[in-house]
């Protein structure tokens, strides 16, 4: 199949027309817009008029910006070439509650909220305090993931609930698929990962003294060391078969890999393009820029790659966690 077109940022949308729920729908879904959806699938969930996404605000340089703001990417871009402080922020309680109103007001009998690692990021923090008295039931999801990791349990969910499936069932459904994806993450180097507060400075520093090009992943929603190669040629190499294997033993039909990067749209297509032909070339291709809010995280030259599992290959499997802030 054909890869998806390059994400875009879209704004966060919030529900309010006054519709009624899809027929047979019971249960909307919300996010974030860490989960990276490829615009087709954006699309698609907010056409659905069960799906709303909020949005996550990135600072850079004392400003502050949002993924529709059409010089943010630019923006940031610069800042992490020139190492200047990026920093993110969850989004605001107050911003997710009146999504939720919204819903309630539209007739939805439930709500499941779909959001990335609460070991990352204190946006499920925030939805805890927004769904307080809301007059329906409001689920929260920690898909311990990120990017399409997420925004495969993301997309389990939309589909589960325009099946008319119940709120225990379309949470269900966003948890198995974000637990089932694997996630892979190549990132140049540790220090920008150090200056978010997501490794140890220490592990940082003598990662960078001897070279380490970390090949990364999440597990329990942490982040956690798969190998540790000691040149970008040997990452590169250890990133596509390990990508790879996971991919050829993906036991979905027509598996969805996902290709995440940082201002190199060209670069990650490549790569899996590279990784269809020789794994698994009924897969589904998504190309997508990382959201601001991990980017700011990772650094310039980050690649991910993101295979909707379950596989018999999985790439966390004898991982060493990597020393995490508290």
């Amino acid at each position: 199949m054909s890869p998806e077109s390059e994400r875009r940022p879209s704004p966060g949308v919030t529900p309010g027309d006054g519709r009624c729920p899809v027929p047979g729908a019971r249960v909307a879904v919300v996010t974030d817009n860490a989960a990276a959806l490829p615009p087709a699938w954006q699309a698609e969930f907010e056409a659905s008029g069960v799906f709303a996404s909020v949005e996550m605000p990135v600072l850079i340089g004392g400003q502050l910006y949002t993924e529709d703001e059409s010089d943010m990417l630019s923006s940031l871009v610069i800042a992490l070439a020139e190492g200047r402080p990026v920093t993110t922020s969850r989004p605001a309680p107050g911003q997710l509650r009146t999504i939720y109103e919204a819903f309630r007001a539209a007739g939805f009998e439930a709500i499941v909220s779909v959001h990335l690692s609460a070991e990352l990021s204190g946006t499920l923090g925030a939805a805890r305090i927004a769904r307080q008295d809301i007059d329906i039931p409001v689920r929260l999801v920690d898909t311990r993931s990120a990017g399409l990791g997420q925004g495969l349990g993301v997309r389990a969910a939309v589909r589960a609930a325009l099946a008319g499936r119940g709120i225990d069932d379309v949470a269900a459904a966003a948890s198995a698929a974000s637990a089932d994806a694997q996630v892979l993450i190549q990132v140049n180097s540790l220090e920008t990962l150090r200056r978010g507060g997501r490794i140890n400075p220490t592990s940082a520093m003598l990662g960078t003294m001897l070279q380490i090009k970390p090949l990364l992943s999440l597990h329990e929603g942490k982040i956690v060391t798969v190998e540790r190669p000691v040149s970008q040629l040997k990452a590169r190499g250890r990133f596509m078969t390990l990508a790879g294997e996971a991919l050829s033993h993906a036991e979905v039909q027509a598996p969805v890999l996902g290709i995440h990067h940082v201002s190199d749209p060209h670069g990650a297509r490549e790569i899996g393009e590279t990784l269809l032909d020789r794994y698994r070339p009924d897969a589904q291709l998504v190309v997508c820029e990382l959201p601001a809010v991990l980017s700011a995280h990772v650094g310039l030259g980050t690649k991910a790659a993101i295979v909707e599992g379950p596989t018999g290959r999985p790439i966390a499997h004898g991982h060493r966690a990597a020393p995490v802030e508290p």
